[in-house]
């Protein structure tokens, strides 16, 4: 039933040049709603369970309730590019270009956080942050903890109090930190970076224990210029990805990625790869203890590993780059979109049996519906400037609608509005039949004229009923039937011709073949010659008492030799 409701009530909205629309579906017709806009919003931001949206349209930010149709929060910010909600929406955190001028004074915080349940137009923290790294703040999941990324500390605060830092995490340098979902026990992962020549590593604590010795796992690398980390559902499992971005292999222009595999139990080790190259993409399945990895140089490799890093199942080689699962984790999409053609194929997460497969070309945007059967993919600006437009889909490629937007129009973003809760897991439809599979493969080339009538389609012979035979009184070489015609005189001459032109051919070959053999023993001679010459003269200057070194001593010891071999060439 919960399934059946939001059907029937599913929305999404577009962001774009002519502003902010709200879509529903399956009518895929736009309805009235209180955050629309013809305005061009720079930014806009949607809570996890879809009830709150936050945009800023030029001149102000805007938080509103989707669900009660409102707005519930007006901030003074005409300049705001990213923003961010609290896992319960308590809180908005807004970021904004760090800049210097008349009526900006040096360090004047650019990262605020405002109290959307209070509805204070008054930011309750804020800080500055000049670049978009590590920009926002992150919760647990309950909101019992908060952390912020400094230069040299992580700092913590409980219960969104942000009056005082409850505690600190201190290093001599800051790279990034990471905060696995769940709950107590809450963990914290701590990216340290290379500083004078120094190994760079990662390190996982149990929060409240951040002594240098007090770390669960440690992980620590030769070279390396970022760090991810990508956790499990549970929070259980990280996989880290370190990357270079310079291979000094110089096997792949896309640098060098290294996986590693990190537990809140403190297991840590190197996650081996049987095929060179970048590492295009790391997922893990939203329901499961598992995650898959696209490697190697394309066709690339897709690959399923357990939580003790072993392989359970491979996809094979294809042109992937991205990995998607659906919310309910039961259903996993593999495509290749960017540079690569828009080709997906979508499998069946249990059985590992392939679902679909076809072609989406000029896909920039993917994303799956909450309700996991149906998904929307978009041709967005900047990305591709012309002819942008969405479409949505069913997992077995049928396209349920396609809208284009007019010419001069450009669309930035497209967003389902998510649902408050996971749904049910959506019926999977049957796998291909393995005929399915093999037609879907690239087909031999046909000519036109050999297509539409079969695999095996001919050209039909015409019938010409009881003719006289035409080859009747005709010359054939060696037959007495007739007289030849000239024109058969003329081919016996040409076949003839060939002929003898054939062994003169050959004839010039030969010659030239034992010419050639002939120079090759003449050069061998004066060769050997040469080398009885200088041999001569060595055992003159023997005979005058000079000392010779070692190696003329062996040549003069090879003139039996050299004797025999032109007495042979001579014959």
């Amino acid at each position: 039933n919960e399934y059946k409701s939001y059907l029937s009530m599913s929305e999404f909205i577009t962001r774009g040049s002519e502003g902010v629309k709200k879509y529903t579906y399956p009518s895929c017709k736009t309805v009235p709603s209180v955050f629309d806009t013809e305005k061009r919003c720079s930014s806009i931001c949607m809570s996890q369970c879809g009830t709150i949206i936050a945009m800023c349209n030029g001149e102000t930010t805007s938080v509103f309730n989707v669900k009660e149709n409102k707005k519930i929060l007006d901030l003074p910010l005409p300049r705001t590019m990213l923003m961010s909600l609290s896992p319960k929406n308590t809180h908005l955190v807004t970021w904004r270009q760090y800049v210097v001028d008349e009526n900006t004074p040096e360090n004047t915080p650019n990262v605020e956080v405002w109290s959307i349940t209070s509805g204070k137009d008054s930011p309750v923290y804020s800080y500055v942050k000049r670049g978009q790294a590590q920009w926002e703040l992150q919760w647990t999941e309950d909101e019992k903890h908060c952390v912020r990324t400094c230069n040299a500390e992580v700092q913590f605060f409980d219960d969104n109090d942000f009056s005082k830092v409850a505690c600190r995490l201190q290093r001599e340098k800051v790279g990034a930190a990471f905060v696995p979902p769940g709950v107590n026990p809450y963990h914290v992962a701590l990216y340290v970076p290379s500083i004078k020549g120094s190994h760079a590593f990662v390190q996982l604590y149990c929060y409240g224990a951040f002594d240098k010795t007090a770390a669960i796992a440690h992980r620590s690398f030769v070279k390396v210029d970022t760090v991810e980390i990508r956790f499990s559902k549970t929070g259980k499992y990280g996989v880290i990805m370190a990357a270079n971005d310079v291979d000094k292999s110089g096997t792949s222009y896309y640098g060098q990625t290294l996986l590693y595999f990190i537990t809140t139990r403190g297991e840590s080790n190197q996650i081996i790869l049987d095929k060179n190259g970048p590492v295009y993409s790391v997922q893990w399945n939203p329901a499961k203890d598992e995650f898959i990895v696209l490697y190697g140089f394309m066709p690339c490799k897709a690959a399923v590993f357990n939580n003790k890093c072993d392989v359970v199942f491979n996809f094979g080689e294809n042109h992937y780059n991205e990995i998607l699962y659906n919310p309910q984790g039961n259903m996993l999409g593999l495509c290749g979109f960017g540079n690569l053609r828009g080709k997906m194929k979508f499998y069946d997460t249990n059985t590992r049996k392939m679902l679909s497969e076809f072609t989406a070309p000029d896909t920039t945007h993917f994303e799956w519906a909450p309700s996991g059967d149906i998904f929307m993919t978009g041709t967005l600006s900047p990305r591709l400037r012309q002819d942008n437009e969405f479409k949505v889909w069913d997992v077995k490629g049928k396209i349920l609608h396609h809208h284009r937007v007019p010419e001069g129009v450009q669309l930035w973003q497209l967003k389902w509005i998510n649902s408050p809760s996971v749904l049910p897991d959506p019926k999977i439809p049957a796998p291909l039949t393995s005929k399915e599979i093999a037609a879907a493969k690239p087909q031999a080339y046909r000519p036109p004229s050999s297509r539409g009538s079969g695999p095996q389609a001919t050209r039909k012979l015409i019938d010409h009923g009881n003719l006289p035979n035409v080859n009747e009184g005709v010359y054939k070489p060696g037959s007495n039937n007739a007289q030849p015609s000239k024109q058969a005189l003329k081919n016996q001459r040409k076949r003839e011709n060939r002929a003898a032109n054939k062994n003169a051919e050959g004839e010039s070959k030969n010659q030239e073949f034992q010419s050639a053999v002939q120079d090759d023993r003449e050069k061998t001679l004066r060769n050997l010659k040469k080398k009885l010459t200088q041999i001569k003269k060595l055992k003159d200057m023997q005979a005058e008492g000079k000392q010779l070194e070692k190696n003329q001593l062996e040549k003069i010891s090879t003139e039996q030799e050299l004797l025999e071999k032109i007495a042979k060439l001579e014959v």
